[in-house]
């Protein structure tokens, strides 16, 4: 988890994932002693309790191929990180530090730091009632790795997407192992340790960045604002904010930032499905330049650029006056068709489909496009508010994990099981009319 650094910036490289090689698949798994929560809870919660040490293998299936990385990873509680890159030869070197305020990624190819807010996010960003809106959540059992007992968890998607197992350490809560696999392409990533140390004294100076000498520095600048929606953040950015307008099944707005770098000023809109994420950066148009690296592609037949940074897939292009970096950890195929729909510029179209097929107003549908809901999005708080009788911005606020179900089934006189039921039809009900992307 704390290890995976999944992030909101384009800085991390690296990525993860070995497949079944070296692994024991044999008798059936004994069963959980606690329950699967209880298990995520754990991991979630190792992170700022256990010191650890150990050698990851890294492996991620890119353009068809399974590529394998070897990595020292180090972490200090609560939120020290240290990730050297040993293996092969066009990685060694490559090194992210992060000190719980300040992460660096060294590039040794380029001689390039990346400086940039701390990017120790826990994998599930502590947000369970997301996770288990979006994810069926089961209890394999327990199985060995490394000598260890560790419980497996399984979190399958609800709607299409990836499905990911984990291997929890039963005595830490250490995450030991990782694999993801898509509906199509089988397993595309699995990450694990080698072998693993607790119980360590590691010396806070290790995890502080000393930038080697003629090395350039690109800094990625902080949020200096709270969450906003994208029509105030408009206002103080000075520009138009573009919301995606379709975003995969589960995909909600996680909240948005300005970041001020000198005279750059730009938007940071978050979405997440409780265990993926997207962030969509926008600047106006040519007060950043193209990076140097990467791939030209094409966005519905415009000039672009992808970086592929493992996890992490990177897409740079321009749109009516702004300059927008999307990073995500979705199937680059998604990436793609998500940046599409921004170029397509249906909005007026999607907008009028959406209200006429849910029977909503249509200044209310524009009214949450503003707070930063995509359509999709749209469609499951207006099914979910008529199914429940209660207003919009209360279906919204439970979407969006701001209000449990335990709190919501309180207030409408429910108990929590029939909540959930009710919110299921309604979903399925949103699913079947709402806006998606282009099957791929």
């Amino acid at each position: 988890m704390n290890g995976a650094l999944l992030v909101r910036v384009l800085v991390v490289a690296g990525a993860v994932v070995l497949a079944t090689a070296g692994t024991n698949v044999a008798a059936p798994l004994m069963q959980l002693p606690v329950p699967p929560d209880r298990v995520l809870q754990l991991a979630l919660d190792a992170p700022r309790l256990i010191d650890y040490e150990g050698t990851k293998i890294i492996t991620v299936l890119r353009n068809g191929h399974a590529e394998t990385v070897t990595a020292a990873e180090f972490h200090k509680r609560p939120n020290m990180t240290r990730l050297e890159y040993l293996s092969p030869e066009d990685v060694s070197g490559r090194l992210i530090v992060d000190d719980g305020a300040t992460a660096w990624h060294y590039e040794p190819r380029l001689n390039l730091a990346f400086e940039g807010p701390s990017l120790n996010e826990s994998l599930l960003r502590g947000d369970l009632s997301l996770l288990h809106r979006n994810y069926h959540v089961t209890g394999l059992g327990i199985e060995e790795v490394i000598g260890r007992q560790a419980c497996v968890i399984l979190l399958e998607p609800n709607g299409p997407g990836v499905s990911r197992e984990l291997w929890i350490d039963q005595a830490t809560g250490t995450v030991l192992r990782t694999e993801e696999r898509d509906p199509s392409r089988g397993v595309v990533l699995t990450t694990y340790f080698s072998r693993i140390s607790f119980s360590l004294n590691l010396p806070a100076a290790y995890f502080k960045f000393r930038l080697p000498a003629g090395a350039r520095v690109f800094q990625i600048p902080s949020p200096s604002e709270e969450s906003a929606s994208p029509e105030a953040l408009g206002r103080q950015a000075g520009f138009t904010v573009l919301v995606p307008p379709i975003l995969p099944e589960g995909y909600t707005f996680n909240g948005g930032a300005m970041s001020r770098f000198g005279s750059l000023t730009s938007v940071d809109l978050g979405y997440t499905d409780g265990e993926n994420l997207l962030s969509l950066f926008e600047a106006p148009a040519g007060s950043i330049g193209a990076p140097a690296f990467g791939q030209d592609v094409r966005v519905a037949g415009r000039p672009a650029r992808f970086v592929d940074l493992g996890y992490f897939r990177v897409l740079i292009w321009e749109e009516r006056g702004l300059h927008l970096t999307a990073v995500g950890t979705m199937p680059t195929d998604t990436l793609m068709a998500i940046a599409a729909q921004l170029v397509s510029d249906q909005e007026q179209a999607l907008a009028h489909s959406v209200s006429t097929q849910v029977a909503v107003d249509p200044e209310m549908v524009s009214r949450l496009r503003r707070q930063g809901l995509t359509f999709p999005e749209i469609a499951r708080a207006v099914v979910l508010s008529q199914r429940l009788a209660v207003d919009v911005p209360t279906a919204v606020q439970f979407l969006q994990g701001t209000l449990s179900t335990a709190q919501l089934a309180q207030s409408l006189g429910m108990t929590p099981d029939a909540l959930q039921g009710t919110v299921r039809d309604a979903l399925n009900q949103a699913s079947s009319v709402g806006p998606h992307l282009p099957a791929h």
